[in-house]
């Protein structure tokens, strides 16, 4: 069913001209797209049937009640009604525009933005590059990998992540035997997902900014380590920036090896590219791409792609293994280190296992007991994904805790009004995401020592 969606000549171009490899003169890669941009969709009584929507690759944005929204085009509405479902649309947002973003002159990298204050990559980067230069004491950026566009030759970017701490001797360094206790933040492995990257810039700047100043960030930096990978999946961002103040909705990588693009659609289970966070090879499933006709998939070969597999070396450099990889293996008794990946806009708190609901980690009283405590600060359920929205294998969570016994967990931002959706207005970063979710991670910085005690 959804090998008949196709982009329209002109969001092809959008995607090619995005990734640098758009044929024919510069003036048609950078002809304005046009046409209509992603619809979401209210699905009434689907819950008990997420699996179906999702073995599909219909785009499962959140839950309410028994209902789920779900994104796609014009067509899905139909596709879904010939699933048997009852709709409503419930979002429309405005087709792509070919405004990318440029440094005005004279200014630094750290002004570019996009969607009316967004930080770019580059803007990103300059960022903890700032952060390193003024606060030697506290911070050191650290290249962790390389995206697949960079790794084929095709521009993209090194992988980069931040550790803030009040340095002593040995700290920062890619080793597991650290003195200090870990907690990392990461954003925007789903580049659409724009406010998450925001909260961790926000994140690096308040903790560079707060040492001697702030009792609680400075406590954090004397006894803790903290990491940050702002974007974790840069080529994405790449695509989704070029979209200007219409964001280009794009979930997955930029790895378009042996996808037809004229097959592809805008969401995330007909887009060409790999979804990283389905990529993770612990109860990895795999999920044919729906706009490819010969052999990359949507899932990814277990462990494909390069952000993935850099993800995975970075935290066991900074966590080591701890845990034996059975479903019912408790980590062992020097476990220590927290997580959390930043998605949107679901407004829940999850916690693994992510591949079934039907089975719990040895951990789960603890996960549980830390899931009530963030949402005392933020109001959102929690619990295992197949508990609160529906179940997902080949997620962060389930590798960084079942491979590694890392307490990892994700959170999905949501808000009223114009702070619900993939392209939040930029003031609800400040107004509604920043005062609960600042709690939420200094609260996991805090259990690092010892999480599961």
């Amino acid at each position: 069913m959804r090998k008949s969606r196709v982009l329209t000549t002109a969001a092809a171009a959008l995607l090619l001209a995005a990734l640098g490899l758009a044929t024919g003169t510069s003036a048609q890669a950078n002809t304005p797209p046009t046409g209509q941009g992603p619809v979401e969709y209210r699905v009434h009584d689907a819950v008990a049937r997420a699996e179906t929507l999702d073995a599909v690759g219909l785009d499962i944005v959140k839950r309410s009640g028994n209902d789920l929204f779900v994104v796609g085009d014009e067509t899905t509405g139909a596709e879904l009604s010939q699933l048997g479902f009852k709709t409503e649309v419930s979002k429309r947002y405005p087709a792509a525009t070919w405004a990318a973003p440029r440094l005005a002159p004279g200014a630094a990298p750290q002004d570019e933005t996009y969607d009316g204050g967004y930080h770019t990559v580059n803007a990103h980067y300059a960022n903890m590059t700032a952060a390193s230069s003024a606060h030697p004491d506290l911070a050191t950026v650290v290249n962790y990998g390389q995206s697949w566009r960079k790794q084929q030759g095709q521009g993209g970017y090194d992988l980069k992540a931040i550790c803030i701490t009040k340095k002593a001797s040995g700290d920062c360094a890619l080793n597991p035997n650290s003195v200090k206790p870990r907690f990392l933040l990461q954003a925007q492995i789903h580049a659409r997902e724009i406010a998450t990257g925001e909260l961790a810039y926000k994140y690096i700047n308040y903790l560079v900014s707060g040492y001697g100043t702030d009792t609680t960030v400075t406590n954090l930096l004397n006894t803790t380590e903290i990491w940050v990978v702002p974007i974790v999946n840069p080529d994405g961002v790449n695509i989704v920036q070029q979209g200007g103040n219409s964001p280009v909705l794009h979930r997955k990588n930029g790895d378009f090896t042996s996808a037809d693009l004229s097959r592809c659609g805008d969401s995330a289970g007909s887009q060409p590219g790999v979804d990283n966070n389905r990529n993770f090879g612990y109860h990895w499933l795999k999920n044919t791409s729906k706009c490819d006709q010969t052999t990359s998939t949507s899932n990814g070969a277990s462990d494909s792609e390069p952000e993935t597999k850099a993800l995975e070396q970075l935290w066991t450099q900074l966590f080591g293994d701890h845990r034996a990889d059975g479903a019912t293996d408790l980590p062992d008794a020097n476990a220590r280190g927290t997580a959390l990946m930043l998605h949107s806009y679901a407004g829940l708190i999850l916690l693994p296992w992510g591949y079934s609901n039907t089975v719990h980690t040895p951990n789960d009283a603890q996960f549980r007991a830390m899931g009530k405590a963030m949402s005392a600060f933020s109001g959102y359920a929690y619990g295992q994904p197949g508990d609160v929205l529906y179940n997902a294998a080949g997620v962060t969570d389930d590798y960084a805790y079942g491979k590694l016994g890392i307490a990892s967990f994700t959170i999905e931002l949501d808000g009223p009004g114009a702070c619900d959706g993939f392209t939040p207005s930029f003031s609800c970063v400040n107004s509604t995401f920043w005062p609960y979710m600042v709690k939420t991670f200094n609260y996991l910085a805090s259990k690092a020592p010892s999480p599961y005690k």
